[in-house]
């Protein structure tokens, strides 16, 4: 069986491919004609929240009737200062604006429940970020990055916009980070205790060396620390014998194929108007990039 894997499709910014010309939903709809997967999970940054029915639409007429799964991501979660007062914590997000519409077409969110697909079951999630990714002992112009800092949401002229956008974000990064965490490790044990096999999609990073991000001496050293989920890769780690392989997004960032703790890994590393995507072959286990080349 194949199954494609994408994540940060970005409908909401209509940037075209500079190489191809064409928008990254007119390269996925290309990639499903021409790669036919099975299956098709799409792991986050889908759109924006208030028009979450009309994305998820667009999603569900490129797949066709194939089975669909996606995972929520950062931009998933961004509303307006008026949301911002209407929700305390993310899962509300989640039931106002993507359970209806995901269940009315008939896509699997993952962030509440697996896609069983027979001896393998897709598990997944956002996973948010708990700052564990975080560069040991950075500075940046001679100035130690601080868990102040890191909480403020940037420093010398950088920032990081899901600090404006998504609700009470400084405040509950720990608790959002912990709640997705034990979300997965519970759903991870619900296919195990059945005796199936793992495919794991998170958005955000959950182990560290899938975040791309390179060491550049200045204020973008800090985004490792909102690249993932530390405590998500814990609980992954925890349960790496039942795990076949695993992928991630959010950084825009490609990371080629890792084992990691015995598990397969990659990040996709799509990026605005740019899809890029993996097929995962259940059969023999090959896996195959599709999309935008990766660089190098």
């Amino acid at each position: 069986m194949k199954i494609l894997f994408t994540a940060d499709l970005h409908l909401n910014i209509h940037a075209p491919n500079p190489r191809s010309g064409r928008s990254a939903m007119e390269d996925f709809s290309e990639a499903i004609r021409r790669e036919k997967p099975k299956v098709v999970v799409v792991a986050g940054d889908i759109g924006a929240a208030g028009h979450a029915a009309r994305h998820l639409t667009e999603i569900r007429n490129a797949v066709g009737d194939r089975p669909l799964a996606i995972t929520l991501g950062n931009h998933d979660f961004w509303l307006g200062s008026i949301g911002h007062a209407q929700f305390s914590n993310l899962d509300q997000v989640v039931t106002r604006y993507w359970r209806e519409p995901a269940r009315d077409l008939n896509i699997v969110l993952l962030d509440r429940e697996n896609l069983d697909l027979g001896e393998i079951v897709v598990v997944g999630c956002y996973g948010h970020f708990d700052l564990g990714h975080a560069e040991p002992g950075l500075h940046v112009g001679g100035i130690e990055v601080t868990e102040d800092i890191y909480l403020s949401g940037g420093m010398d002229g950088l920032f990081w916009n899901d600090f404006r956008y998504i609700p009470n974000c400084a405040t509950r990064i720990r608790e959002e980070a912990r709640a997705q965490a034990e979300g997965l490790a519970a759903r991870m044990d619900t296919a195990i205790a059945t005796g199936k096999r793992l495919l794991i999609a998170t958005h955000t990073c959950p182990l560290r060396e899938l975040n791309g991000h390179p060491l550049r001496g200045g204020a973008s050293d800090i985004l490792s620390a909102y690249s993932g989920n530390s405590l998500l890769g814990k609980e992954i780690e925890n349960r790496a014998g039942h795990v076949d392989f695993l992928m991630c997004g959010h950084t825009h960032m490609p990371v080629r194929e890792q084992n990691l703790n015995g598990i397969r890994c990659l990040n996709v590393g799509a990026d605005y108007g740019r899809f890029r995507g993996v097929v995962y072959n259940t059969g023999n286990k090959i896996i195959k990039w599709t999309g935008e080349k990766l660089p190098g």
